[in-house]
């Protein structure tokens, strides 16, 4: 996108970078705003959690050795690997195994520049020729430099009938290597609120009425009230059904429903279309313009208590433990808002793109020297005649 001018149209206030037990947010002030949300708007998810995942042997499991044929791995891992706080991957099997495959867990191993590993639980059995996702790992990494990892899986197969298992242990993959980046300095943003210019942009293209199609999808995943689980599977959803594409110089904003027809567009369309399904659910989003980007937040929670429950739903979400799970949010004085980027980190509350980490702690900072948030009301604002008198 092209670099958003700031207008000094209301106060401005440096961001301030602070840490909190495996949190990292920013936490930013405001004038009283006359567009926009306001306080009595604000919706929080209900925030359930999932079962812990079941990764017991299958029924049947001797010791008696199957053999092992060949399995594929394929993994999205984070383009940046941060020294000492690391990154984040999404992994998939493909059983070419006569027997069925089941995977009980899997991970990371760095076999140079460390010797740590990182391990989840997971349950996925796997007929023989199908390819199965296992899901999200977050991991940490060692200093700065280049480093090798494998991905390993933990698997039992079966014989040709089902009937058998065998406990295979740790099928590891080949060595990749990677560089490990240094983490950043914190860098201050001025911040606004609503700009009227950038909120009217912004609000002509957000359509709560259009999304009926993935807020089905979503609901039908997770039925009931509007929930922390929807929010993680509406970003699901735009991860799997939009595509990203960067269209370079050219400063077009697809409304939702263009995003939605195309499935494609770059951040500012990703943002606009995701803002709308979290209104359709029944929630509260933002569009936050910085330099070189756009990216969604959602109101998750006005108390730091409904925050930790909203990070225990999350995880439970991504088959994780809470004391794993790293959510970036923004925080204003309603409360907390969480970061959905979908170009960003691959889970609702990562990362967003275009910031980084600033300790293995979880602090991190944009790139940016501005940030201008503007709710996803769908509603244009006019001042009128009245307002000028």
């Amino acid at each position: 996108m092209r670099r958003a001018w700031v207008i000094a149209a209301i106060a401005i206030v440096a961001v301030l970078l602070l840490v909190s037990a495996g949190y990292y947010y920013l936490v930013v002030m405001k004038d009283e705003e006359t567009i926009g949300y306001s306080s009595q708007d604000l919706v929080v998810p209900w925030a359930s959690t999932l079962s812990a995942v079941n990764s017991s042997l299958p029924n049947g499991t001797t010791s008696v050795p199957i053999a092992v044929e060949e399995t594929n791995l394929y993994w999205n891992i984070t383009e940046d690997i941060y020294a000492g706080y690391g990154g984040a991957l999404d992994l998939w099997v493909e059983n070419n195994n006569p027997g069925k495959l089941f995977i009980y867990s899997f991970g990371l191993k760095w076999v140079s520049g460390g010797s740590s590993s990182y391990y989840r639980n997971c349950s996925a059995t796997i007929e023989p020729g199908d390819r199965a996702e296992l899901g999200l790992l977050i991991f940490g990494a060692p200093a700065t430099g280049s480093a090798e990892y494998q991905i390993i899986i933990k698997a039992a197969v079966s014989n040709l009938a089902g009937t058998q298992w065998y406990d295979a242990g740790a099928l590891p993959s080949n060595s990749n290597s990677v560089t490990i980046t240094s983490l950043a300095t914190p860098r201050e943003q001025e911040v606004q609120y609503n700009v009227e210019q950038y909120y009217n942009r912004i609000n002509e293209r957000v359509d709560y009425s259009v999304v009926s199609s993935p807020v089905a999808a979503i609901r039908a995943a997770y039925p009931g009230n509007y929930s922390v689980l929807q929010i993680a599977e509406a970003f699901t959803w735009m991860r799997e059904n939009i595509e990203y594409v960067n269209e370079g110089s050219e400063d077009y904003w697809k409304t939702a429903q263009e995003t939605l027809s195309s499935r494609e567009g770059d951040c500012e369309d990703h943002a606009i279309l995701l803002c709308s399904i979290i209104g359709a659910l029944g929630g509260n989003a933002r569009v936050n313009l910085i330099e070189e980007h756009a990216f969604p937040t959602v109101f998750v929670a006005s108390t730091y208590a409904d925050l930790l429950k909203v990070r225990a739903s999350l995880a439970s979400y991504y088959g994780l433990d809470a004391s794993v799970f790293r959510m970036a949010y923004l925080q204003d004085r309603n409360g907390y808002w969480l970061v959905i980027d979908p170009t960003g980190f691959p889970y609702a509350g990562g990362l967003p793109a275009q910031s980084e980490p600033t300790s293995t702690s979880g602090s991190w900072t944009l790139l940016s020297s501005y940030l201008i948030a503007l709710d996803a009301t769908g509603r244009t604002y006019s001042r009128g005649l009245l307002d000028i008198l």
